[in-house]
């Protein structure tokens, strides 16, 4: 088995045992947007594991990248719905809650079947880097900032999506181009991305039982 696929292959994909297991560890102290950022983990393995096994018999998994994308925003959307106090806030988050898979299943049905989905990953990443700011802004930095685990998944969440944005904008024209290097190393640096955000995470529950 080659280095780098160990790595993005296996590593990183086992690596979200870590915070799944520090949150079961400190469950007594969690809120409702742990709870969905919890879910959102174990989701996710389940269907990046799906994902691994319909590879290993050569069945297309694309179709799972647009399900996982809709999945991934309903949870993360519903986070955000849950930590916000402004009730505007909270009802855009509704309404993006319903609205934004029912765009991921007309892109899949209708103009990216066959590909990564370029439209909706790109802009549920715009999205959610945006409400993630919009709350830091608002609560500002009060003193021990870094004690509070919603800050810590915060930390986590904008540590992957703002940076693997042009990852995902370019995920076609990667593969179309034929650069296999070029996107091997855009993929290692996701995979790096990805690991950063479960061990941000993993902090983050490790401090649920504080309160904060």
């Amino acid at each position: 088995m080659r280095l780098k696929y160990l790595f993005h292959g296996v590593l990183v994909p086992l690596s979200i045992l870590i915070p799944i297991v520090v949150f079961i560890l400190n469950y007594k102290g969690h809120k409702l947007a742990h709870k969905f950022i919890f879910y959102y983990l174990v989701i996710s393995g389940l269907i990046n594991l799906t994902a691994i096994i319909l590879s290993n018999y050569s069945i297309p998994n694309l179709p799972l990248l647009h399900l996982y994308t809709a999945v991934e925003a309903i949870l993360l959307f519903s986070y955000f719905r849950s930590i916000f106090k402004q009730q505007t806030i909270k009802k855009a988050l509704t309404f993006l809650i319903v609205l934004f898979p029912s765009f991921c299943a007309l892109n899949f049905i209708f103009l990216q079947r066959h590909g990564y989905n370029t439209y909706t990953r790109p802009l549920e990443s715009i999205l959610i880097t945006f409400f993630c700011l919009m709350y830091i802004y608002k609560n500002g930095f009060a003193e021990k900032w870094l004690q509070s685990s919603i800050n810590w998944l915060n930390i986590g969440i904008l540590a992957y999506f703002p940076a693997s944005l042009m990852i995902f904008i370019s995920s076609n024209y990667l593969i179309d181009k034929g650069d296999k290097t070029m996107n091997n190393i855009v993929w290692e640096l996701h995979a790096v991305l990805v690991l950063i955000m479960y061990l941000v995470w993993a902090k983050g529950f490790k401090l649920m039982g504080n309160g904060r």
